[in-house]
């Protein structure tokens, strides 16, 4: 699927795009989140294009700390520090 096409799709949760320059971190998210749509660029970052059309698609710039993670690494790190502030690991 292509990333635009993702980006696209409508539904009624939060839609968080991991950037280590955002201003906001997951602890500074407003609360009640019953749903998340998570996006997570790839080794190397989103492009400046992409990055500007996840915000026409109303993505949030979301800071998950001062280390730039591995995607994998990230996308376990992002979903635990959701479910931590959150969910059920708290």
């Amino acid at each position: 699927m292509k990333l635009e096409d993702w980006c696209a799709e409508q539904d009624d949760a939060l839609k968080l795009n991991l950037h280590p320059r955002a201003k906001y971190s997951i602890n500074t998210l407003p609360e009640p989140i019953q749903k998340v749509r998570l996006l997570i660029g790839p080794e190397g970052g989103l492009s400046a294009e992409e990055i500007s059309m996840t915000e026409e698609h109303k993505f949030e710039e979301t800071l998950l700390g001062p280390r730039v993670l591995r995607t994998e690494t990230a996308a376990l790190t992002a979903i635990t520090a959701l479910q931590v502030r959150f969910g059920d690991l708290g």
